[in-house]
């Protein structure tokens, strides 16, 4: 299925096509990047939480969840799934004793590399009907879109 194609006029019709496309383009983007991640055996959740660890280094259950968008149960699932392979593991919060901060370990360390290359590789073939300066541009206007302040 495909986003209808006719074209709009500027303004609300306009306005009224992003919510299609970006759930079109979103869909694309996870098919192409799940495909890739098969052969890792992990998915596009288990990357999002390698790549915000391989980011900022150790962090909370709580803040992972804040940075993945992922709801608590679904956070609690996709951490018990690495720690259950070796990739991660929960340790005391030095800052709170209720909470548990979850990090890479060298094993999950180099998953996040090899998951970051593919990663950029399906950007690359996804970003290829744009040429670099549209590419730039389109994911410039995303960060700002996803980064907007709507209060």
């Amino acid at each position: 299925m495909t986003p209808d194609a006719a074209p709009h006029g500027a303004g609300g019709a306009q306005a009224t096509r992003i919510g299609p496309l970006l759930r079109f383009a979103h869909r694309r983007a996870s098919r192409e990047f799940t495909e890739a991640l098969r052969p890792l055996a992990i998915e596009g959740r288990h990357y999002g939480v390698l790549l915000s660890l391989g980011l900022h280094g150790s962090l909370s259950q709580r803040e992972l969840i804040d940075r993945t968008g992922s709801d608590k149960s679904g956070m609690v699932r996709t951490v018990d799934d690495l720690e259950a392979r070796g990739l991660a593991v929960r340790r005391p919060s030095p800052a709170d004793r209720r909470a548990y901060a979850v990090e890479l370990t060298e094993t999950g360390r180099a998953l996040h590399a090899e998951a970051g290359r593919i990663a950029d590789s399906v950007a690359a073939r996804l970003l290829d009907c744009l040429s670099e300066d549209e590419q730039s541009t389109f994911c410039a206007l995303l960060e700002r879109f996803v980064t907007a302040d709507t209060t």
